[in-house]
């Protein structure tokens, strides 16, 4: 049996037992990529203290420096991190530099051990700033390839901010190989003059495992859905970037001709009772549904009970949320933002204008009255499926292997 290339991950952003919904996306990836890779993870957290009266975050001191998520070792060593609030976000572009030294100082000794007992032959991160900066110390200090893939606002968002442009530069200079999860943020790189390198394009890749059609009614009956309804459904964040309220105020006009229609929301995030109050002053409570933050496993079985996903989301990178609906053979209306348009075509749903919730009742209702071709959904999902992604990738690690040779 050939032996596995060793591939370190560096990431800020990676599931735990606390918040197991933190790159997800990430760890989708890493599953199948250990089928031919030897692979772990060294993800920096924030310290919080155990005390309750201290802190509101007092469960996340319960995060184990050292475990493994779905058999994947995970090292997280602590570094000193200031709260995001309206003052200090003021500074963040100041903040994310010296957590990007308080992580690197945290994270030396670590992947010193793990370079001397282990010996990666790959150092792959996720994002700019800090993880960026990080890779960048690995690759001078134990002369391993670097791969470095961009996600979105660390393009989009940080990489625009004072200081945090050149260290962007910086480490895009350095590093062997530069992926992106979409033509529209490699596009956004060359146009913010981040780097003219070549640019791979590899999204992330839904979970083929979790994400497949299923019976629609046992979906339902499980979920104590109503089978003469249609249901829209929203997956995601409840903050101001996603556009919930103009889902919620195209609902309102929907609902003025179908008397039939519900509406759930999923997630969780500062923007919930803004929403609701939206909800309430328009008269919809009973047709547009909180229904909390949901574990992984039971976001398929959502999508399954919906008849469409609607995503109206004002700015995103290459959204999963997206593929994971298609792959379950339900169509999408999203907004015509970023990576979006990469996934829809008419063939499996409809693209929008961002903040006109008349386009988007437009668009649900023909979405609601259409019949879509399931096998067109489920090829165009596939092609956004982690199994392509990693195949994708291991022709990158390949390449840079091949360098050091």
């Amino acid at each position: 049996m050939a032996k596995k290339s060793k591939i370190l991950v560096i990431t800020f952003s990676f599931p735990t037992k606390v918040n197991p919904d933190a790159g997800i996306f990430i760890l989708n990836q890493l599953e199948y990529l250990k089928k031919g890779y030897d692979v772990k993870v060294v993800s920096p957290y924030p310290f919080v203290p155990s005390f309750k009266f201290l802190s509101p975050y007092h469960k996340f001191a319960g995060v184990k420096f050292n475990e493994k998520i779905n058999r994947i070792e995970v090292y997280r060593p602590r570094y000193f991190m200031l709260p995001r609030n309206k003052l200090t976000f003021k500074f963040i572009n100041l903040i994310l530099i010296f957590e990007a030294l308080f992580s690197f100082m945290k994270s030396k000794k670590v992947i010193d051990n793990l370079a001397k007992k282990w010996g990666f032959d790959i150092v792959h991160v996720h994002g700019l700033v800090p993880d960026g900066v990080i890779g960048v110390k690995c690759k001078k200090s134990y002369s391993k390839p670097l791969v470095v893939t961009l996600h979105g606002e660390d393009v989009t968002k940080y990489s625009k901010m004072l200081f945090l442009k050149s260290i962007s530069r910086f480490v895009l200079a350095r590093c062997d190989k530069i992926i992106c999860v979409s033509k529209s943020l490699k596009n956004e790189v060359y146009k913010t003059n981040l780097s003219k390198r070549n640019i791979e394009i590899i999204p992330s890749g839904y979970n083929v495992g979790r994400f497949k059609p299923l019976d629609m009614k046992k979906c339902r009956r499980i979920l104590n859905l109503p089978e003469n309804k249609k249901i829209v459904l929203f997956v995601g964040h409840l903050i101001k970037r996603k556009g919930v309220e103009y889902l919620i105020r195209a609902i309102k006009i929907l609902s003025e001709k179908n008397n039939g229609l519900l509406c759930f929301i999923i997630g969780k995030g500062v923007l919930e009772e803004n929403l609701k109050q939206i909800v309430s002053e328009l008269q919809l409570n009973n047709r547009v549904i909180f229904a909390g933050k949901k574990k992984p496993h039971e976001i398929p079985i959502w999508m399954n009970a919906c008849d469409v996903l609607v995503l109206p989301s004002l700015n995103e990178g290459l959204p999963n949320v997206v593929s994971e609906a298609l792959a379950c053979g339900k169509p999408v209306v999203a907004t015509n933002v970023a990576g979006t348009p990469e996934i829809l075509n008419n063939d499996v749903g409809y693209l929008v204008n961002p903040k006109d919730e008349e386009d988007l009742a437009k668009k649900i209702s023909k979405a609601l009255n259409k019949k879509f071709n399931k096998e067109k959904l489920l090829k165009r999902a596939n092609e956004f499926s982690v199994i392509s992604s990693v195949k994708k990738l291991a022709k990158i690690y390949k390449e840079c292997l091949k360098q050091t040779d």
